[in-house]
């Protein structure tokens, strides 16, 4: 246990592309996904285009007839070409498992599964299922983040690189549970989409966060929009709703999408009540629109792997056996529609004071990271930031990091690890440490 004590016609140039996705189109078309756009430029030919970039006998042919084009020959400067995904010329991509905490997560292409284990490879055509308590995190070549959660059951219908776009093309199909998908670097206009889909709705956007929830039983889903702008739009719609930061939409079992909603607000910390024994009544306030309140448990402050759940319908919750080492608990509200609203990281313990502080102790999990660096930051009431901790730490022989004594308040913090060989790989959170005291 490592102790511390805290003191992205004609050959054609690349054209903006705008990732709104299920756009409506031939269903053999729209099933892979929006059309990738050109600008014609001079000296341009389609059958030169379709030489360097495309595949297929009949490529030429379905790119005249799908952009109603009279003169193959004679293509103006400047037109807006679209490019059905599916005749592009592309190479595999991957994504590799960056973060896994059970032996029990497997992968499937065809009759073979086998299980997926730290810096494995998920590839095109691949069924991902995590079973009851297990999750996995999974890192894209443009480092974008796909967490996936438990019970959940994945299948990668595109994970491909074309010559035309500078990020991998990923399109996602959501068969059970719930997935979370992170895109936090500055995108570029040539990217392509990510897209989730179930089999009631379709989201997707590149450059943002967002979640993605399916019942297979009720057959209903929720986005949920935390950045960006997102495309979110039901299997029985004609077109889509843009949900942006801050905002969710529930598709109904029939795969029409409710209006656009305002994720609730997450329940905040009220004070702490001594019950019976060594019991604790943590008590919240809540929004007055939530239905009910979600609360998930995680084994250190990183939160990168959220257990059991408890639904509520009254924003308070007995612990027992609190004392100085911090537990962790993830509080949500949820609305009448199923919108898992934002949600607050909390370190809670029962603290001792130390220099006129309370005080506690909380643990990072640096399990299958090779060579983190951890940087801390605690913020004060207006924000500013004041540097904890800003080291690598070595786990050669003990992967629980511990700091000890660690004043109450708001923090963040970032990791960077080794992905692959000249490849580091991050994340980020933050949390709030809550000491439980009588009124505190």
């Amino acid at each position: 246990m490592i102790g511390i004590n805290p003191t992205k016609i004609r050959p054609v140039a690349l054209m903006a592309l705008t990732c709104i996705l299920a756009v409506p189109l031939p269903q053999a078309i729209a099933q892979e996904g929006s059309p990738v756009l050109y600008k014609v430029q001079s000296g341009d030919t389609l059958s030169g285009l379709v030489s360097r970039y495309l595949q297929g006998t009949d490529a030429l042919r379905q790119l005249v007839e799908f952009n109603a084009i009279s003169n193959p020959n004679v293509v103006s400067v400047g037109y807006s070409l679209k490019i059905p995904r599916q005749l592009l010329k592309h190479v595999p991509s991957s994504a590799t498992v960056s973060r896994i905490n059970c032996t029990g997560i497997t992968r499937q292409q065809g009759e073979t599964s086998s299980v997926l284990k730290l810096g494995d490879e998920v590839q095109e055509g691949h069924v991902v299922r995590i079973p009851a308590g297990c999750q996995l995190a999974l890192t894209l070549e443009d480092d974008s983040t796909l967490r996936m959660m438990s019970g959940s059951v994945i299948r990668f219908k595109a994970l491909r690189r074309n010559a035309l776009e500078v990020s991998p093309e990923v399109r996602v199909e959501l068969l059970d549970g719930r997935i979370e998908a992170n895109v936090p670097r500055k995108r570029q206009e040539n990217d392509a989409p990510v897209e989730i889909r179930t089999t009631t709705s379709v989201a997707g956007v590149r450059g943002t966060e967002f979640r993605v929830a399916f019942d297979p039983a009720a057959q209903g889903s929720q986005v949920e929009v935390l950045s960006g702008v997102v495309a979110a739009q039901g299997s029985a719609d004609a077109k889509e709703q843009l949900a942006k930061a801050g905002q969710g939409v529930a598709i109904a079992p029939d795969g029409k999408a409710l209006p656009v909603e305002d994720l609730l607000a997450a329940p905040q910390y009220a004070d702490s009540q001594a019950g019976a024994g060594a019991q604790w009544v943590l008590r919240f306030t809540a929004p007055d629109l939530a239905k009910q309140l979600l609360v998930r448990q995680s084994e250190d402050v990183s939160f990168a792997f959220l257990s059991a759940s408890d639904a509520l319908t009254q924003p308070q919750l007995a612990v027992r056996d609190v004392g100085p080492n911090a537990f962790y608990q993830q509080w949500s509200s949820v609305s009448s529609s199923g919108i898992v609203g934002y949600g607050q990281n909390y370190a809670l313990c029962k603290p001792y004071k130390r220099e006129d502080l309370w005080r506690c102790n909380v643990t990072f999990d640096l399990g299958g990271l090779t060579n983190p660096h951890l940087r801390l930051l605690k913020l004060d009431a207006s924000g500013q930031e004041t540097p904890i901790l800003d080291k690598a730490l070595p786990i050669e022989q003990n992967d629980q990091l511990v700091l000890r004594g660690l004043p109450v308040g708001q923090y963040k913090w970032h990791i960077e690890s080794d992905l692959a060989p000249n490849r580091r790989t991050s994340q980020q959170g933050d949390f709030l440490l809550v000491a439980i005291t009588p009124k505190s």
